[in-house]
């Protein structure tokens, strides 16, 4: 282990306790240290060559990120037993976070998600050549279902999921529904959506297993979203990436380190963006293990350059008359008309 941090700013050392987050806070520095216990958890590439990218998550509670120096794939260094995992899911995730997010709110989620689900439509048919009409399409860990509400109409729909409250809107929405996990599934589907989930598997390689099984062959479309972390230097968090790691993520990939794991699985790439909304296809052809680290490295350093020009322009401003920016705003506004 590398004990030298991959950024060198304090934030990433220190905890900052001026407003931790009230209930996710509570549980993971109380609930947690009494109940749950931790593994370390290596590298999906196999290297134990690690060093450390942040001490603490985005809301203080410390718990250690780590860079694989093999591969470029970012990581929890340790992570929760199965049997802790379960409880978690089970009976804490919706409402730990749900300061974050109208998680309890089965009506306003399943909305909130049908409103999100038509870029997803709309990228699915533009980028895969494919007829939206008589597939059968399956969401895991779809939440309320509300994506699949775009596709309903033309096509047979699934939802996976564990949370009984969102299963139940799902059904009056007339979406079939499978509770659990990628186990349940016992057909192929034309699509699969995966969406703001992967990066939570804790144990990916049964999982990414679980997932192949259901694949058809060079015919199943994966529509896999979740945050790409060389999105930051493009203005993502305002460039932050100590605001992307919270608990319940266990991996953090850029899109090249994403499309690289996919490929040593057999999938092949489809369309990728930085933001990781992505589509890739199984073939069954394996591809050998890249080295990323220092394209990872430096996609974070430009992130961090950027919140350093933005902090700059914030002082400047301060220091700045008012009357000055007013007619600097005023010039920039004439030449563009």
């Amino acid at each position: 282990m590398d004990n030298r941090l991959l950024l060198k700013h304090k934030r990433f050392e220190k905890a900052k306790l001026e407003n931790p987050k009230t209930k996710y806070f509570a549980f993971f520095n109380d609930y947690a240290k009494r109940k749950y216990t931790t593994i370390e958890i290596d590298c999906l590439c196999g290297s134990k060559n690690d060093q450390i990218v942040s001490k603490f998550d985005r809301y203080s509670v410390e718990f250690k990120t780590v860079i694989c120096k093999e591969c470029g794939l970012i990581r929890s260094a340790k992570y929760f037993t199965d049997h802790d995992i379960n409880d978690f899911y089970k009976y804490h995730y919706r409402n730990v976070m749900s300061n974050e997010a109208n998680y309890l709110s089965a009506k306003a989620f399943f909305k909130k998600q049908k409103e999100y689900g038509i870029e997803k439509y709309k990228l699915i048919k533009e980028k895969s050549n494919i007829k939206l009409e008589g597939l059968k399409i399956l969401d895991l860990g779809g939440g309320a279902g509300g994506c699949l509400d775009n596709f309903k109409d033309s096509n047979d729909v699934f939802l996976v999921d564990f949370f009984e409250p969102y299963l139940d809107i799902a059904r009056k929405n007339n979406i079939k529904v499978l509770k659990g996990g990628l186990k349940e599934v016992t057909f192929k589907p034309d699509i699969i959506i995966i969406s703001h989930v992967l990066e939570h598997w804790s144990d990916f390689e049964e999982e990414i297993k679980n997932l192949i099984k259901i694949q058809k062959v060079n015919q199943t479309i994966n529509y896999i979203e979740f945050p790409g972390v060389d999105s930051l230097k493009l203005g993502r968090r305002n460039g932050d990436f100590l605001q992307d790691i919270h608990i319940p993520h266990v991996w953090y990939f850029t899109s090249y380190v994403f499309e690289n794991l996919m490929n040593r699985h057999g999938f092949e790439k489809l369309h990728i963006n930085s933001e990781i909304k992505s589509l890739f296809i199984y073939t069954g052809v394996k591809k050998k293990c890249k080295n990323y680290y220092n394209e990872v490295k430096d996609d974070l350093v430009k992130a961090e350059t950027r919140i350093k020009i933005q902090t700059a322009k914030k002082i400047i401003k301060f220091f700045i008359p008012k009357a000055i920016l007013d007619f600097r705003l005023d010039i920039i506004k004439k030449k563009k008309n």
